[in-house]
């Protein structure tokens, strides 16, 4: 079989599979609207379903940035513990949905906060849990374990994660080929089962960027387990005072630019429900305009999509930055928090935003905690 036809053919399986779930069970909602809880069991696996195909995305964009050596690591203060929580109730549903039992155990003591990079290792769990369950069979097994295996001299915690099935297993002569991208464990036959070969490679070289190795043990017909230790910072108790129940941004004043009318619903949606007032605009001159026309400190911050008609969100932000000079109105365009709210999820898009002038980076879809963290964070540093 022809490789490029080969990959071609497993990326749009990837694709296609929860994307096929996404539409039927969008039509299912549509049908029985007044049925809540049929709607709500609906969009929980739409939501899973969602998950799939944005990890498959991720790995996507990542195996290019491997490649050329951009990937890097973008460490931030976080709750494991509520990042395992929800991993263990997506896939404990999906496997479910498959008839594979999900065990998941972390013992304690176990860190609450820590302070690493969230999106990778959520990234690698994503790619070990959904690897459990596709290359699984029903009445099958997945074992799911966190530990904390004690405190090294630095004070840093030294944390294993380990995923267990009893699945299909991969072939001992495989094993040594399994980490290299586009590989694949699956026979030639047409029962196989395969996947997009890139969750494995990714995640292998995210956990060696951790300063770690992703280890594996399999026995054909039998299972896998896949397993990584890593030393992992435990922040101050200074650093992880909880947010409060969303009330901090309420009365702040929000302005948003993005030429998407559905991104901008969404995210004025979620502001509102935190106590903002929100302001939207659809390009950045207009961004630019609104801000100049105001008084100062009226905005308490801006998200900015990067892709706009006109100028972009990077030049928008370039162009408010340089009002600044002496004066409220012009300390306000150096100081107010500027955010990027973007598609381009690269580390070398990040670091453009930055070189920007902005404050921050937003990935889409966004994620409400991380757009409120963000905006709490930043906000509170620019206290005026």
């Amino acid at each position: 079989m022809n490789q490029r036809y080969d990959i071609l053919s497993r990326m749009s399986h990837e694709i296609r599979t929860p994307l096929n779930s996404i539409i039927g069970l969008n039509r299912l909602i549509m049908e029985n609207p007044g049925d809540e809880a049929t709607v709500k069991k609906t969009a929980t696996q739409i939501d899973i379903a969602s998950s799939f195909i944005l990890n498959l995305v991720n790995n996507l964009i990542d195996a290019g940035e491997i490649d050329t050596d951009k990937m890097f690591l973008n460490p931030s203060v976080f709750s494991l513990r509520q990042l395992l929580e929800g991993l263990c109730i997506t896939y404990k549903t999906a496997a479910g949905n498959d008839g594979i039992s999900f065990q998941a155990t972390i013992p304690e003591p176990f860190p609450e906060y820590v302070n690493i990079d969230k999106f990778r290792l959520s990234q690698v769990l994503n790619n070990l849990l959904s690897n459990a369950i596709r290359f699984n069979k029903k009445g099958g097994r997945i074992d799911f374990i966190a530990e904390d295996t004690g405190i090294n001299p630095d004070g840093t915690h030294k944390l294993r994660f380990t995923v267990s099935d009893s699945g299909i297993g991969i072939p001992e002569e495989k094993l040594s080929s399994i980490f290299k991208l586009f590989s694949s464990v699956g026979e030639t036959d047409e029962n196989a089962v395969y996947g997009a070969g890139m969750g494995l490679f990714v995640s292998e070289k995210i956990v060696r960027l951790m300063g770690s190795t992703l280890n594996v043990r399999s026995v054909e017909g039998e299972g896998s387990t896949f397993w990584f230790e890593i030393n992992v910072p435990v922040p101050e108790a200074e650093e992880t005072k909880p947010l409060g129940e969303r009330s901090e941004l309420k009365g702040t004043t929000i302005l948003i630019a993005d030429d998407n009318n559905i991104n901008c619903s969404i995210v004025k949606h979620l502001l509102e429900s935190f106590g903002c007032t929100v302001e939207v605009t659809t390009n950045g001159e207009d961004a630019v305009a609104l801000f100049s026309a105001s008084e100062p400190h009226h905005f308490d911050a801006i998200l900015l999509d990067i892709r706009m008609p006109g100028i972009d969100g990077l030049e928008t932000c370039r162009r408010i930055r340089a009002l600044g000079g002496e004066g409220a109105f012009c300390i306000d365009a150096i100081e107010i928090p500027i955010i990027a709210m973007t598609a381009n999820v690269m580390d070398s898009d990040r670091q453009k935003s930055f070189d920007a002038g902005m404050n921050g980076h937003l990935n889409k879809p966004i994620d409400p905690d991380e757009l409120y963290t963000i905006l709490a964070s930043s906000i509170r540093t620019n206290t005026f």
